[in-house]
């Protein structure tokens, strides 16, 4: 026992005197520069963080690293990101002067000259509906299946012709290389291969595909590949566009609604453009 009294003694009276000594060394030296909080700045109360010899610089940021800084490496990192920065900036000065920089010289939209079609309808024939293939034109009826076919915009000469198994109002048409298709309101869609026969008539098949929605103001049809059709309908009294695609079984799914900011009661009309995939409003 009294030895370990004794070495209690002594390290009591050695602590002593090392805080004698420190509190005289920080009074001729300043604070701080005996014993240190871990860390590059003081952080109080004292007790909360653990104590370490300043083993570093004197008056810098990073003063109590052995190594000379305990941000040496991230300090070499930052001043490598800066300089790729400045030089980064150099190298695209230049262009962004050049896209703040407005152009002097505008280019003209070049639009393409209107040309009449030196037709002369029959005189008891209204055309309501119009598409075209390879140059030719043909225009309808809504009601009755009747049309005009132009063999080319600098003809003059047309030929009448009636579509065969029509059922009730055409609203809309198209026209590409696997032939004509009718979207009445009725019996949904109907197509009519070829070209019409030399009796006028131009036969048509029902499609195996449910009718389209009724209330309709404006319709456009297209096929986007040989065995997927689309469809949009503007409805009466919305102010939206219903966009939908024919499934395999007879069905009509919807894929998307497109808000027509127009005002009620003004007509437009719909048409679809690049395969199906753009929908034009005018």
């Amino acid at each position: 026992p009294w030895k370990l009294f004794r070495g209690a003694c002594i390290t009591a009276i050695s602590m002593w005197v090392f805080i004698i000594f420190g509190r005289g060394f920080e009074q001729v030296n300043g604070e701080r520069f005996l014993l240190k909080q871990e860390g590059r700045v003081e952080r109080w109360p004292s007790h909360m963080q653990p104590w370490m010899s300043p083993w570093t610089r004197k008056g810098t940021r990073q003063e109590m690293c052995h190594a000379g800084g305990c941000d040496r490496r991230l300090s070499a990192g930052q001043t490598e990101v800066a300089s790729m920065a400045q030089s980064l900036m150099a190298a695209f000065a230049p262009l962004a002067d050049a896209l703040d920089t407005p152009s002097k010289t505008s280019v003209a939209p070049q639009v393409a000259e209107m040309q009449k079609v030196g037709v002369q309808w029959p005189a008891d024939f209204r055309p309501t509906l119009l598409t075209s293939h390879h140059g030719m034109l043909a225009a309808f009826e809504r009601e009755g299946g009747r049309g005009v076919l132009v063999q080319s915009v600098s003809a003059k000469d047309f030929t009448t012709f009636k579509l065969q198994g029509i059922d009730g109002e055409i609203l809309a048409t198209t026209w590409d290389k696997f032939g004509l298709l009718v979207a009445t309101s009725a019996a949904g869609l109907a197509e009519c291969a070829g070209a019409p026969g030399a009796d006028g008539k131009w036969a048509c098949r029902q499609l195996a595909l449910e009718a389209l929605p009724s209330g309709s103001k404006a319709v456009a049809v297209a096929r986007q590949s040989s065995n997927l059709l689309r469809v949009a309908i503007a409805f009466k009294g919305e102010d939206t566009v219903l966009l939908m695609d024919a499934t395999e079984d007879g069905t009509w799914l919807p894929t998307g609604e497109v808000h027509v900011p127009v005002a009620d009661g003004v007509r437009f009309e719909l048409s679809w453009a690049n395969a199906a995939q753009d929908l034009i409003i005018s």
